[in-house]
């Protein structure tokens, strides 16, 4: 070989590892013309794949991320035999399909009846507006006119028992207070007894107009001497249609 034809070669080489060099990016990849499609590939080249089947429009393509390549080369790594692989799927699979077909098996009537008795705890729990009115209930139960009981007030009032009897209907109010109500302008009279039907003393004789009336029995006859402890009636005319009476029990105080 001439020394003409070696540098020749030479060149060639060097041409053709300059070329290479120029070929690759940074990455160390080669860069490759894209290849010339044909009209046919032009048109169905966004409805065509990764695996070349043909995508369904608005399908969203996933790809297995860094953790599960990860995992799938550590399952291979084991070495387990396809069959054992392909034994265990099909179980997996065969226990979702039992447990669907189960879901989807028409209930028989004692299964039925046990769903039925079968109430969530929670349905039996009080709402907090049930809760609200029970305590609303229980204490206007324990209201007393006049009276503010806790918790609905201070709860520091002391209350006789008979009181309380006497404002429910319970006891009977023996004290020398004479409560009554007009309906109309009438003539009233209010006479104090004995137990003897001794006329003790008329508390009030008049013409009283539409209203309620409340009168206060002093203890004293006619006269105006203390009477004796005892029993006595007080009777309340109004006109000549009504009578009410009431019983007292004067302690001489």
């Amino acid at each position: 070989m001439t020394l003409h034809s070696q540098s020749i070669s030479i060149v060639l080489i060097l041409l053709g590892a300059f070329s290479y060099a120029v070929a690759q990016d940074g990455d160390g990849s080669v860069v490759l013309q894209p290849r010339v499609l044909s009209p046919a590939e032009f048109l169905t080249v966004d409805s065509l794949g990764d695996n070349g089947r043909i995508a369904i429009p608005g399908q969203v393509r996933s790809r297995s991320s860094a953790e599960q390549d990860s995992m799938y080369a550590a399952a291979l790594a084991l070495r387990i035999p396809a069959s054992i692989r392909f034994a265990t799927s099909l179980m997996e699979t065969s226990t979702a399909l039992r447990y669907s077909a189960e879901l989807q098996r028409p209930r028989s009537i004692w299964e039925q009846i046990n769903n039925t008795m079968n109430i969530p705890a929670k349905i039996l729990q009080p709402s907090p507006q049930e809760q609200a009115q029970y305590q609303l209930t229980i204490a206007n139960a324990m209201y007393v006119p006049g009276v503010l009981l806790y918790p609905m007030g201070t709860g520091n009032m002391q209350i006789n028992l008979g009181d309380i009897a006497k404002v429910f209907g319970f006891g009977e109010d023996v004290s020398p207070v004479i409560r009554y109500v007009v309906d109309e302008t009438i003539e009233v009279e209010i006479v104090i007894y004995s137990t003897q039907a001794i006329n003790v003393k008329t508390v009030f004789k008049g013409i009283q107009a539409p209203g309620a009336y409340t009168i206060t029995w002093d203890g004293r006859d006619q006269k105006g001497k203390p009477t004796v402890p005892g029993e006595y009636i007080a009777e309340v005319r109004l006109g000549g249609e009504r009578l009410m009476r009431k019983r007292i029990s004067w302690n001489g105080r």
